[in-house]
Order: C-alpha cells, then structure tokens, then sequence
C-alpha cells in the first residue's frame, strides 16, 4: 500500500480503531471467558457441561465454515450486531436454562460467538487496512489481553455467587456491544467520517 511504518503507527490511534479495540476486549471476555468457565458456570443445570462445551464449539465450526454465505447476505457491521445479539440472549437463556434445554440456550450463544472474532478482525483489514498486520496482530493481542482479565473476575464472582448469577453478569458485555455497534452502524450509514 505504500504506507510508512509511522503511518500505520499513526492509524492504530484512529478512533475507529480504538472504538474497535474496546469492543474487541469485550467481545473475546463474552466468547472465551464464558466458554473457559463452563464447568463452574453450568454445574447446577444437571448437563455435563463439558458436553456443551464440545457442542458449541461444533456449532461454532459449522457456522465459520458457512461464513462465506452469511457475509454475502449480511455487512460486517450487521453480522457483529448479529452476534452481539445472539450472544446476549444465549446468555440470557443459559441463565434459566436446565436440563437438556441447556444444549437449545448453548446454541443460540454459540451463534453469537462464531463470528466476533473473526469479522472483528475482517473489520480492521477492511476499515483500517493501513494498520496492517501488526494492527491486526494487535487486535488479537487485545483479545487475549481481555480474556486474562475477565477469568479472574469470573473466579472472584464464583465465590461469592453461583453461575446463574455470573452468566446473568457477563450478558452486559453483548448488550454493551450491541449498542456500541448499532452506533457505529448509524454512522456508517450517515456517512460519518471515523
């Protein structure tokens, strides 16, 4: 592209990328805090929880294989907003959730999960393509940045609550998300400069 290395320094302060940033952390808290503490999150629902665990990662495979056609059919901004979406109310659902209604409330999280890493990703490239790889790089980074913060978190509130409460919790991430890209979908759609 021609860029300069101080250039593509320059972009990762972008507000688009620092917008981004902060719903990439999270993002990545709502998908792998959540699924790295499913045992503890799940064990007054009478499932194994590590059988939910292998089904929404099968279900997050089958949807990134078919992810081709859905971002055809959807914006990146729209399938973030669909998976903030999806994401907020499996949580919703695993919270109430018992039995093998748990696999039914874990599907429709697993929905929501697929795709936030990956289009947050295919957003930066496409959006901020100056930022090049590191600014990707960094992306991930602030991925799993997110993720080493919020297993603590998780853990402290384990001890003082129970699951339910804790997946009830970790459902504000998705809403805040949700908000934060139905903004950025308006001012895509406005054509507001970021």
């Amino acid at each position: 592209m021609g860029i300069s290395g101080s250039d593509a320094l320059r972009s990762l302060l972008r507000p688009l990328y620092l917008f981004i940033a902060f719903c990439m952390l999270l993002s990545a808290a709502t998908e792998l805090g959540t699924t790295q503490r499913i045992e503890s999150l799940l064990k007054e629902t009478g499932v194994n929880a590590l059988l939910v665990l292998a089904f929404i990662n099968g279900v997050m495979m089958l949807g990134r294989y078919y992810a081709g056609p859905v971002s055809k059919k959807l914006s990146i901004v729209g399938m973030l907003l669909l998976s903030a979406s999806f994401s907020f109310i499996g949580l919703q659902l695993l919270a109430i959730s018992s039995g093998n209604y748990v696999f039914v409330s874990a599907a429709v999280f697993a929905i929501g999960i697929t795709f936030f890493w990956p289009t947050t990703i295919a957003f930066i490239s496409e959006n901020i393509p100056e930022s090049g790889a590191f600014g990707l790089s960094l992306m991930g980074g602030l991925g799993n940045l997110s993720v080493a913060t919020i297993l603590p978190l998780m853990g402290q509130y384990l001890d003082s609550s129970n699951g339910v409460e804790v997946i009830q919790r970790m459902s504000i991430l998705p809403a805040v998300l949700f908000l934060c890209y139905l903004m950025l979908f308006l001012a895509q759609k406005n054509k507001v400069n970021l």
